[in-house]
């Protein structure tokens, strides 16, 4: 479980636990919060990925296919905003420089035995 949603269902444990005790009035307990709106669109995908994520949904316990398109979405949005130009200059110093190391090695021929 992510930390966040941990955070927010230990909240709303807290405040259930607290109209139990009779020191809260009631009120609605949420575990998720929509960080946007949704917007409708209409997209155009490949036959296989729908295919893929409908097979994912139709499992116990899962969430809708586009719930889960939208999740896939999010993390490869996450993880370009993480990677910083910083990171990426490095990664791509780096194979630089492992590349001009190959090159940079002598050769050793083998003699034919």
């Amino acid at each position: 479980m992510k930390t966040e949603n941990f955070e927010l269902l230990k909240r709303s444990l807290e405040q259930a636990l607290a109209y139990e005790r009779g020191e809260a009035e009631p009120g609605r307990v949420t575990i998720r919060q929509r960080p946007v709106k949704k917007q409708r669109i209409n997209i155009m995908l490949d036959e296989d990925i729908i295919k893929y994520f409908k097979h994912r949904a139709a499992r116990p316990h899962s969430a809708p296919y586009q719930t889960q398109i939208n999740q896939a979405l999010r993390e490869v949005m996450r993880a370009d905003q993480q990677s910083s130009p910083e990171a990426q200059m490095e990664e791509i110093a780096e194979r630089i420089a492992v590349k001009v190391a190959q090159r940079l090695r002598p050769r050793t021929q083998r003699k034919a035995a």
